[in-house]
């Protein structure tokens, strides 16, 4: 509860923390702020500073005396497009979407191993080098997204086995303790 002194009136208020959530991609972050209900798009504030840091605030009169205010703080990714953030407030939830500068993938150095004589090739060498480079970007791409997918897939499926194991490891020490516990 925080207390303020305005002209020898005192309010109080109410520090709230929501509910954060984070979505991250290649492309994109999300951060989703689920908010009390009451609060509306024009009691939020969002601002990034020069060191990149994202400032959530607001600020919402429930009743005479006592409103509810909040300010989340977070760091934005190293190549996030400052400028081309954006906030969306829908059904009570605050969606703000900080689009990321794509890394170009780097393709692996390939010898061009093409006519050695002199005499010109009926193919131009940096046309077929171009062609490499393109191609090998674009499996690098393509096989970092796969390999990220699978990786996220992976860890879901282990923290499923792992949530079903403790469940039935607990209903046995559950049914052993009853069975031990009731009279013969």
């Amino acid at each position: 509860m925080a207390v303020t002194m305005e002209g020898g009136l005192t309010h109080f208020s109410e520090e709230i923390e929501p509910f954060c959530r984070w979505r991250r991609t290649e492309d994109f972050d999300i951060v989703e702020l689920h908010l009390p209900p009451g609060l509306k798009k024009e009691h939020l504030k969002i601002q990034i500073n020069n060191t990149g840091v994202l400032t959530i605030t607001g600020r919402c009169p429930m009743d005479q005396t006592k409103p509810i205010k909040f300010k989340k703080e977070t760091k934005v990714a190293k190549n996030c497009k400052r400028n081309e953030i954006r906030a969306k407030f829908s059904k009570g939830v605050l969606y703000v979407t900080m689009p990321k500068t794509t890394p170009i993938a780097v393709a692996p150095y390939v010898p061009f191993q093409g006519n050695t004589s002199g005499t010109p090739d009926r193919h131009d060498a940096d046309d077929d080098t171009s062609n490499m480079t393109k191609c090998a970007s674009e499996f690098h791409s393509k096989f970092d997204s796969l390999r990220g997918k699978l990786w996220r897939k992976t860890v879901f499926e282990g923290m499923a086995a792992i949530v079903v194991v403790t469940a039935g490891v607990v209903g046995a020490v559950k049914a052993y303790q009853y069975f031990m516990a009731s009279p013969v």
